[in-house]
């Protein structure tokens, strides 16, 4: 097997084929003067079955297109089995239509990334799982997020886990456990007059201790900024922050760190080299290996 980093692997790409034992190649690609991508697969690949990664937190609808391209420049070199895998997966957070007029987004990119000639497609750590059936091939989730808070907790001697919001609880909750910590969590409201966020139940006596929150996405960077003044406000003597993906829009990273966090975890599955990154290739080729050949 080949893997191919298109545009966007951040070193996924050639850690997993190391540990796969596949050959790795990268897409050669510019851009044209009126923006449009260029890309050539100058790897042999005829009869053989290759593996696309590609990332989609940046410049997401440039990403999306060069991943079709690629597709079709593997087709057009003759491989055998095209799949793919995306470390984050741009659109999928309008998974339903909340308005009428509105698209289901996810399913327009899974349903093209099939349509385009990909059997199987892996993402790692999607908005949610149950979104890939939109894909018609074979597909799985990958799940990124036990490595990356277990690395970090050692590299920061955390002794608590906290979930910023009720909806990572069961996940924190099940690393606390593997890992042997404590773990705690908070509730959101939101203002119906103005859409403001605000602490329903907020963190029991964190007296000296030392908090990794833990979530799946780091956007904004708004949960995790009210989750560490919480902490904070509530003893603890450090405070740092761990998710698979990190998109750190719009100053997030200032905003986070004006609020006491130490350092940002965060994996190679997005790009974002002012934090601290994890290396998740291990768990991604672990989980791919049975998938691809299946």
């Amino acid at each position: 097997m080949i893997v191919a980093g298109v545009t966007a692997d951040y070193g996924l790409g050639l850690g997993i084929a190391k540990l796969l034992g596949a050959r790795y190649c990268r897409f050669y690609s510019k851009i044209f003067s009126d923006g449009e991508s260029y890309l050539r697969l100058d790897e042999k690949v005829k009869g053989e079955d290759i593996l696309l990664v590609q990332s989609m937190d940046m410049l997401q609808d440039k990403r999306f297109t060069e991943m079709l391209l690629a597709v079709d420049a593997a087709i057009e070199a003759h491989a055998n089995e095209i799949y793919g895998l995306v470390p984050y997966l741009a659109y999928a957070r309008q998974d339903r239509v909340f308005l009428e007029g509105e698209p289901v987004s996810s399913r327009a990119i899974l349903n093209a990334l099939s349509s385009a000639g990909m059997s199987k497609l892996a993402v790692i750590e999607p908005h949610k799982k149950e979104e890939l059936s939109y894909f018609k091939g074979k597909s799985l989730a990958i799940e990124v997020i036990y490595s990356i808070a277990s690395e970090a907790a050692k590299k920061t001697s955390a002794d608590t886990l906290v979930a910023p919001d009720s909806g990572a609880m069961p996940r924190v909750s099940a690393i606390a456990e593997k890992l042997g910590m404590d773990w705690d969590y908070i509730e959101k409201k939101r203002s119906r007059e103005d859409g403001s966020l605000s602490i329903a139940r907020g963190l029991s006596d964190m007296a000296n201790s030392k908090v990794l929150i833990v979530d799946d996405m780091i956007s904004t960077g708004g949960t995790i900024v009210m989750a560490a003044k919480e902490a904070l406000s509530k003893g603890a003597s450090r405070v740092d922050a761990a998710a698979s993906h990190l998109i750190l829009a719009n100053g997030a990273y200032g905003r986070i760190k004006d609020a006491g966090v130490g350092n940002i975890y965060g994996s190679n599955c997005t790009s974002n080299n002012s934090c601290e990154i994890i290396d998740v290739s291990g768990a991604v080729a672990e989980a791919l290996s049975g998938f691809l050949v299946d």
